[in-house]
């Protein structure tokens, strides 16, 4: 059996890629990012895309066809390197589709995932990285399944990213006006009966320990019609005096997103100080402090679970350290302000600790300054340049992506600069080794050769047996005539080899 008939225009509309572009994002109602939006410049890239990115093939994109109610001018879909565009509008009064490039936010995707970062969590409160320690230690990915899901779950940390309340901190003051009018005191009736419900609970706990005690038969439980007035409004004036617990049942009810412990009391507090269980006690959440974020903490920008993984290069092997990033330093350093860096499209503060972006006063170990970081460099063209590591990235409250970076090493540094044709390093001509000769060596005839030897042995001879003589002679001559005569101690030459005569 056929499906149900479809008229022509349904099936034209059905088959229009027109309605398969999703409704845009609605504006942030944060007072803060309307004002900073506001004092910026109308063609900035905004912090976040609110519209989708459609594209089309050249042969339609010739033709003006990208799959809308009419064609778009070619003057200007042509006209780009980057076909890629938003649409504000499909149809506007003046019978025409309102439409811009994209080519920023696709851009900044694209170059975002050639970092290759994990995105990470906010750290928790009191989770302190000092500069001695490794801010990657403490990272924790947004897709661990002890905070990746939306339901509410039996647990005693709530650190889901979604909630049904708002975020009361971040809302503007007719927002929040509007939130109570229209969502919380609808709900006080709801939220009475829930007190009522916990009083009786609380007595019934009491009474039933009591009676343990006392060795007594457990009574019947307390109900909520039970209770008298005078003992539901001693409970709600003692509720409001206990912030923390007051907070939480609030929060648990309207399911509002964790603002942390108050101040000036203890983190996770019991709600009922006299039971033996913990019923209730204040979360914490990694969004306690700073809010949780619009969407999902990945935004949707990147899926990488975690940086753990080893670069390879071509020629060195292994290599300690990612290939670091070249970010243009975009804002020098005013006063208390970190200098801000250039990353992918993405504004970073300067690595953190005694390196060449800060400056420690009293430090033994001091390294120059990177250019740009104390003054805004303009003689060089494009902007001052330093090399950095990007390890991760969060999405804060309003929707922005918040890169981290961190020093990278000068081997890392100059092996990036020899790829981009910087530097020379490895060097791969031929090698020219020779081997040394021995000097070549005169051959003399073989008889030459012998008669030298005769002749040296000769000589050898006549000079042993001379010497032999002049040994006998000082052995066999008088006293006197070895102290007086030179000849006996080889002084003279040409002296007789005779014998000398004997005196009579």
């Amino acid at each position: 059996m056929g499906g149900p008939a479809v008229s022509p225009g349904g099936a034209l509309l059905r088959s229009s890629r027109m309605f398969s572009i999703p409704k845009p994002l609605p504006v942030s109602s944060s007072a803060s990012t309307f004002l900073g939006e506001q004092r910026a410049s109308a063609t900035m890239t905004k912090a976040k895309p609110r519209h989708q990115t459609i594209t089309s093939p050249l042969r339609s994109r010739q033709k003006g066809d990208w799959g809308l109610k009419r064609p778009l001018p070619l003057k200007t879909t042509m006209a780009t390197t980057t076909p890629l565009l938003r649409i504000n509008e499909v149809d506007t009064v003046e019978n025409i589709t309102d439409f811009q490039s994209a080519a920023d936010h696709s851009l900044s995707l694209e170059k975002f995932q050639e970092l290759r970062i994990p995105m990470s969590i906010p750290r928790r409160d009191g989770e302190v990285v000092s500069a001695t320690t490794k801010k990657e230690d403490n990272l924790r990915s947004v897709f661990e399944e002890e905070s990746d899901f939306t339901d509410v779950q039996d647990t005693s940390v709530d650190q889901r990213w979604k909630f049904k309340g708002p975020w009361l901190a971040q809302m503007a003051d007719g927002d929040f006006l509007n939130y109570l009018n229209k969502k919380v005191r609808p709900q006080r009736v709801q939220f009475r009966a829930l007190l009522r419900e916990r009083l009786a609970e609380r007595l019934t706990s009491s009474q039933n320990r009591a009676a343990v005690e006392s060795g007594k038969p457990t009574p019947e439980p307390i109900k909520a019609e039970d209770l008298t007035e005078e003992q539901f409004s001693d409970y709600i004036r003692s509720l409001r005096n206990d912030r923390v617990t007051l907070y939480a049942l609030v929060s648990k009810f309207l399911d509002l997103p964790p603002l942390g412990t108050p101040i000036g009391f203890a983190q996770n507090n019991l709600i009922f100080s006299d039971g033996n269980q913990a019923t209730d006690k204040i979360t914490e959440s990694p969004y306690g402090k700073s809010g949780p974020p619009p969407s999902h903490p990945s935004g949707g920008i990147g899926y990488l679970r975690t940086g753990a993984f080893m670069e390879n290069h071509a020629v060195y092997g292994p290599q300690a350290k990612k290939t670091p990033i070249q970010a243009r330093v975009v804002s020098p350093r005013i006063g208390p302000s970190p200098a801000k860096l250039g990353v992918g499209g993405f504004v970073a503060t300067v690595p953190v600790g005694a390196n060449e972006f800060n400056v420690r006063s009293g430090s033994k170990f001091r390294r120059p300054l990177a250019n740009g970081i104390n003054n805004l460099d303009i003689s060089t063209y494009g902007g001052a340049k330093a090399y950095i590591e990007p390890f991760t990235a969060t999405v804060d409250p309003e929707g922005k992506v918040v890169v981290q970076v961190r020093e990278t090493s000068p081997e890392a540094q100059l092996i990036a600069k020899e790829m981009r044709g910087l530097s020379s390093i490895y060097n791969d001509s031929e090698l020219k080794r020779t081997i040394p000769q021995p000097e070549p060596v005169e051959e003399l005839p073989q008889q030459e050769l012998h008669d030298r030897e005769v002749e040296g042995h000769a000589g050898e001879a006549e000079l042993q047996d001379s010497r032999v003589k002049q040994v006998y002679d000082q052995m066999l001559s008088e006293e006197q005539n070895v102290l007086s005569n030179s000849s006996s101690y080889g002084l003279d030459a040409e002296s007789s080899s005779e014998p000398p005569s004997e005196t009579k």
